[in-house]
């Protein structure tokens, strides 16, 4: 037997004493047990020259069985010979990590040194004289307050770090194992952070059972209010009419996230003088006070038709946080303008052409956007000022299986075959580059996608126009937004009620740059398939409110949601903007061009109706039957409208252009 005095595997002077093989831990590859040994220490935090008892458990032990342990300390690795004893006491020993394996041999294979042959315990970490302490500071990392934590550890060899921490509303998160010892965390809210920071060396067993712990730090950060913005629902009143709209104030954070610990005011200075005060006068300026970081405030429409320019300034604190030394001060404009719906004016309905596709048959029509990109000077695009409408179903009428997009003149009526290889083509927007993004539903739904088009119909190489991402679900409205950083595409999901947000796309590359996120969420909806989804469909995009509306066929509203890039919140359920009334099953929209007001199709009933925002609760401006064919309310069967455009024609006219599911055309009514 390889037996050895167990008093002096680790005295002072270790050096004479231990030996090495020069082996690490991992190079002896025990057989397998059929009970794992495993190891125990009576403790694992000491002192420099205190003496450590380890008990090797064998379940499986037998007379002729040995013991001994392979012991990691200092970057080497130490073996204390085997021996009938299946605890062994390390004595003196000196500062440092240790990282102990227990092993088990019978004599006979220890004799013939089949070190192989042995089995393998855990591994247990011992920390002695070892140390873990932080030090936190809060600093500007990006824009945003932080609290940047430093870990020393003192007696680890070859540390990796852990931090764990809590926030001011008791939320829990941890950062690690990481070979730093430095840890950024991003400070969302005022109040005390509690951190906790563990150390163990390098190639010790994952996780917090076998780290050292520092003790608690507290860190107490308040964060500076340094913006404040104003959010109207509706940004044009009906002019004479005594309407009033609340506009919210929001106080931001330097990262432009709300700042909900703010407490205090900020004065608002209206250009009409149309503020309300408590007692119904209106007044050029007004202090407005915020709590948890908002306050609200009335406008009331002004008498003749103008534009309203509403500013903040003043941003004073009254507890909570304090203010920085530039604030960014927001400002919004309200339009006072006149009634006046213009659909009721429109007398002729009548076919532009056949939407079925000449090549397999597609049908069905639900998506339809006007071609707004003109080309280059040196390769003008030969659809610009074409409305292309895609097929929602195959030749056999199956909802979802359709698989192409054609390209009709409308003053002509002439149409091309644009684009073919979709799955379930439902919504379609324009980019102001060219590209053709479609929001397809797929058979399923879950199966869907977001596809981006060349100007001439055709696919980016390398599968460069599918974006896929687990946030769609449902694929069913499409839009664009202009933004100064971050333009996007935005999507309704109509199997989960959700918005998603498309960003930082270039081509050719579409399926990998394009990043996704949702600003909108809880939606109403229902129904699992293509023949039975209802919820957030229509989408368009206002440039005089900056907001997107977004219809809803499940609970007949219209919401409102902004893009102000790639930091825009998750906004729920949105403003509502109107809801019930003349809406039937709401779903393609677009904006009147000559009024500003709201085109909606209803699937209901088959009405157009317009939805005038110049009040400040909407209301219906005008009402058109499109399509004469009675829908069942329980099938809805009969049902004929989805997609809806409009134009001025050369004239100064209103056109509003349509698809009509029961006769598969493009029709116009003017």
């Amino acid at each position: 037997m390889t037996t050895r005095l167990l008093s002096k595997v680790f005295s002072i002077s270790m050096a004479p004493v231990l030996f090495s093989l020069g082996l690490s831990l991992s190079s002896q590859a025990p057989a397998a047990a059929a009970v794992p040994l495993s190891l125990t220490a009576a403790q694992t935090q000491l002192t420099p020259g205190q003496s450590l008892t380890l008990t090797i458990h064998d379940p499986g032990a037998n007379p002729s069985m040995e013991y001994e342990l392979g012991i990691g300390h200092n970057g080497r690795r130490y073996w204390t010979g085997f021996h009938s004893q299946d605890h062994i006491t390390l004595t003196h020993l000196p500062a440092g990590t240790y990282v102990i394996t227990g092993y088990a041999l019978s004599s006979s294979m220890a004799l013939r040194h089949q070190w192989t042959m042995a089995q393998a315990s855990n591994r247990q970490v011992i920390y002695v004289g070892s140390k873990v302490s932080i030090a936190v500071a809060e600093q500007q990392v990006n824009g945003q307050a932080a609290d940047v934590v430093h870990v020393n550890s003192q007696g680890i060899a070859s540390p990796v770090y852990l931090l764990t921490w809590k926030g001011p509303s008791g939320e829990t998160a941890m950062q690690g194992f990481q070979e730093s010892s430095n840890f950024v965390i991003p400070i969302t809210q005022s109040g005390a952070y509690h951190f906790v920071a563990y150390a163990e060396p390098y190639g010790a067993p994952p996780g917090l059972a076998n780290a050292l712990a520092s003790n608690p730090m507290w860190s107490s950060v308040q964060i500076p209010a340094q913006g404040v913005t104003l959010n109207p629902a509706v940004r044009a009143l009906r002019a004479g009419s005594q309407a009033m709209e609340a506009i919210d104030v929001n106080v931001t954070a330097p990262g432009g996230q709300l700042l909900s610990t703010f407490t205090g005011s900020v004065l608002v200075t209206d250009s009409a003088g149309q503020l309300l005060t408590p007692s119904g006068a209106t007044v050029n300026s007004l202090t407005v006070e915020i709590s948890n970081g908002q306050g609200t405030f009335s406008l009331l429409a002004g008498q003749n038709p103008s534009l309203d320019n509403i500013s903040t300034a003043s941003l004073t604190p009254s507890g909570g946080n304090v203010v920085a030394a530039h604030v960014q001060y927001g400002m919004t404009s309200i339009a006072f303008r006149g009634s006046g719906g213009n659909i009721g004016t429109l007398q002729t309905i009548m076919p532009i052409a056949s939407t079925v596709n000449p090549q397999n048959g597609d049908q069905t029509p639900y998506g339809l956007v006007y071609d707004s990109f003109a080309g280059t000077a040196t390769a003008p695009n030969p659809y610009y000022g074409d409305l292309l409408v895609s097929n929602f179903s195959n030749q056999a009428q199956v909802n979802g299986a359709g698989s192409t997009i054609v390209a009709i003149n409308p003053n002509t009526g002439s149409t091309t075959p644009f684009a073919s290889g979709l799955s379930g083509p439902v919504a379609l927007a324009v980019s102001p580059k060219g590209p053709v993004w479609v929001a397809d539903f797929g058979t399923q739904g879950t199966n869907g996608n977001d596809m981006v088009l060349a100007p001439n119909g055709m696919t980016f190489a390398n599968g460069g126009s599918v974006i896929a991402n687990p946030l769609f679900d449902g694929p069913w409205g499409q839009v664009f937004v202009p933004n100064a950083t971050s333009p996007a595409f935005l999507e309704t999901n109509g199997l989960n009620g959700t918005i998603a947000a498309m960003y930082g796309f270039a081509p050719p590359n579409f399926n990998q740059d394009t990043q996704v996120s949702i600003i909108g969420s809880g939606l109403a909806h229902q129904g699992t398939t293509a023949s039975t989804v209802l919820g957030p469909q229509g989408m368009v995009y206002d440039p005089s409110t900056n907001m997107v509306y977004v219809t809803d066929s499940q609970d007949n509203s219209i919401r409102a949601f902004y893009w102000d890039g790639s930091t825009t919140p998750n906004q729920g359920q949105g403003q509502l903007i109107y809801q019930g009334g003349g809406l039937n099953k709401p779903a393609g929209i677009t904006l009147d061009p000559l009024n500003g007001d709201l085109l909606v199709v209803n699937q209901g009933n088959n009405r157009l109706v317009e939805v005038a925002l110049n009040n400040g609760h909407a209301y219906i401006a005008g009402q058109k039957t499109l399509d004469p064919t009675p829908v069942n309310p329980m099938t809805g069967a009969g049902s004929a409208l989805f997609g809806v455009a409009a134009r001025v024609s050369a004239n100064g006219h209103l056109e509003v252009y349509f698809t009509d599911d029961n006769t598969n055309t493009l029709d116009v009514l003017k």
